[in-house]
């Protein structure tokens, strides 16, 4: 056991993404099983909508990063952000869509390092499509490599992001005129899906208030090894505002 934990350390980030691909796929497998079946919810908190499933999907990636001996931080049952290397993980994110019978929901695991962002994994289980990206690396999708867009103007492009939990209408309204002047607006309910689109040239910006590090931390490492840009910063003690775009706009 300890030749293992030993031969875990040494392992470069390449090796370590292959670890988040394999957990990343066998939560998918275990997810496609279980779309036909009854949907347990054990919380609902204002908008987001929280299942059993979610849960046992989180427990399945932990059994498997695990034995890469490093912290998690999860969705489900926390952690915290270190300084040392940790994963970050969301077990499906858009739980929402999963619920409903939608496609826009995902599988996300990072390895970060305190904020930096070492390896992002976004598996679409709906569709095997695995978006992943190793700093330095480059970014792929289903082992091709990908990139941002080449779109330098809002009227040209399409932004993708997601309705803010306002308090107010003013605050509201606010966020529709920063919707005026793109060619097309989309709303998928999955941030790290929206990441993934801007890295791989499907969408050219996404920005959203309100989001958890593990909605989006797989998508900081994609986005910048696609040649993009991603900037993230806290709004309250773990809320984010982030904006990811092709560096063009």
């Amino acid at each position: 056991m300890q030749k293992f934990v030993e031969a875990v350390h040494k392992m470069n980030l390449n090796e370590l993404k292959d670890f988040a691909v394999d957990a990343a796929l066998k939560a998918g497998d275990f997810l496609n099983k279980s779309k036909l079946d009854e949907k347990e919810v054990y919380k609902e908190d204002g908008r987001d909508i929280k299942l059993i499933i979610d849960q046992d999907t989180e427990k399945l990636i932990r059994s498997s990063l695990q034995k890469t001996n490093l912290e998690i931080l999860g969705e489900e049952y926390g952690g915290a952000i270190s300084k040392e290397k940790y994963w970050v993980i969301d077990p499906i994110d858009g739980t929402a869509n999963y619920f409903r019978g939608l496609d826009e929901c995902c599988v996300s695991i990072a390895l970060m390092e305190g904020n930096e962002a070492l390896i992002g994994v976004i598996y679409n289980f709906n569709n095997d499509q695995m978006y992943s990206a190793v700093k330095n690396h480059g970014a792929f999708l289903n082992n091709t490599k990908i990139s941002v867009s080449d779109i330098a103007s809002r009227d040209k492009a399409s932004i993708t992001t997601g309705f803010p939990a306002s308090e107010t209408i003013e605050s509201s309204m606010d966020f529709l005129k920063d919707l005026k002047g793109w060619k097309k607006v989309r709303m998928f309910g999955s941030a790290a899906l929206s990441c993934a689109y801007v890295a791989s040239g499907k969408c050219d910006y996404y920005a959203e208030k309100g989001v958890f590090l593990w909605d989006f931390a797989a998508g900081i490492c994609l986005v910048k090894e696609a040649g993009g840009n991603i900037a993230y910063s806290l709004i309250d003690n773990d809320r984010y505002e982030v904006i990811a775009s092709n560096g063009l706009i």
